[in-house]
């Protein structure tokens, strides 16, 4: 009779439960859908405005990166006496392919890499002086691994940080494509088209959308429109948005339908996609078998010839 009471309250609660979350994803949405599509009848804005003012900085975060910059301005101008003009630039658009746009990123990263590199070797050495009563050699080993890792730890985050930002700009590319498909077969120009694909998929992609946005603000500046698209390409640094942009050149150029080759891109970039899952369910099998050896194996062999040991153990020991 108790079971059947606990069981009760249990299926209430959880029936609660996702009661009360049903409705607050029902409202949420609604909310949302309200607020998109004009029960507040705001003005939209310009992107370019917002674009603007996303950019603007409190003063404490601008303090803190001039204060970080200015340890990163000395290798930068020890490369610029070298004139290592090509490195300089291409850790601007690794910077910028990685979402940091600012004109002192490169200052940053290397004033970043500074300050690991010397901040946490004396860290560590101040805890082992004041708590450890004195330092060895494994503690000078350890302080001089701390430094390296400073030192490229930001090399290796760099790397991580852009290659998740490309994923997620790959993912969110076939449907701004859609958006942008649509845009063109409304009677939008290629212009007006990325103008409100750049404020529609927002919520999509902010990546994207930004970039999108930065192409708009090249082309209201008179830039070419090839040279805006190229840029598009170089900025994103995906080889899909690169394709697609080698795409709307040529059927520019060529006269044909911008809007029909999108469509096929489309089709092309999820095809892909679907192909990239598939190979990466492919290789599950091989990566799952270290996890097996090292963490499941040992576990079963506990349960499984434990208690064998442990009566093979007493018999020797009688």
């Amino acid at each position: 009779m108790a079971n059947n009471v606990v069981l009760i309250m249990a299926a209430t609660f959880i029936s609660v439960c996702f009661l009360t979350y049903g409705l607050f994803i029902h409202f949420s949405n609604r909310r949302a859908i309200k607020e998109r599509f004009g029960k507040r009848k705001k003005k939209e804005e310009d992107p370019l405005l917002k674009l603007r003012r996303t950019d603007k900085k409190s003063r404490i975060k601008k303090r803190f990166i001039d204060w970080i910059s200015s340890f990163g301005r000395f290798a930068i101008k020890e490369k610029e006496k070298e004139e290592n003009y090509a490195d300089i630039s291409n850790l601007r658009m690794t910077l910028i392919r990685a979402g940091f746009r600012h004109s002192s990123a490169p200052a940053v990263y290397f004033g970043l890499r500074v300050l690991l590199a010397a901040g946490l070797p004396v860290i560590f050495m101040l805890y082992v002086l004041l708590f450890k009563k004195g330092a060895d050699s494994f503690s000078m080993i350890i302080a001089l691994l701390l430094a390296a890792v400073g030192y490229y730890g930001p090399v290796y985050g760099l790397r991580v940080i852009g290659k998740m930002r490309h994923d997620r700009i790959d993912r969110a590319l076939p449907d701004v494509l859609d958006l942008l498909i649509v845009s063109m077969e409304a009677g939008l120009s290629l212009q007006a088209s990325l103008t409100r694909v750049a404020v529609e998929c927002e919520r999509l992609s902010k990546e994207l959308s930004r970039e999108l946005q930065v192409t708009n603000a090249e082309l209201r500046a008179g830039i070419p429109r090839d040279t805006a698209l190229k840029n598009f390409g170089e900025r994103t640094g995906v080889q899909s948005v690169k394709s697609l942009v080698a795409l709307m050149i040529q059927s520019e150029k060529m006269g044909t339908s911008i809007a029909n080759a999108l469509r096929t891109h489309a089709s092309f970039v999820r095809v892909q996609r679907a192909q990239k899952a598939e190979e990466i369910a492919a290789k599950m099998p091989v990566k799952i078998i270290f996890p097996t050896l090292f963490c499941i194996f040992p576990a079963l062999f506990v349960v499984i010839l434990g208690p064998a040991g442990i009566s093979i153990y007493r018999t020797f020991m009688k």
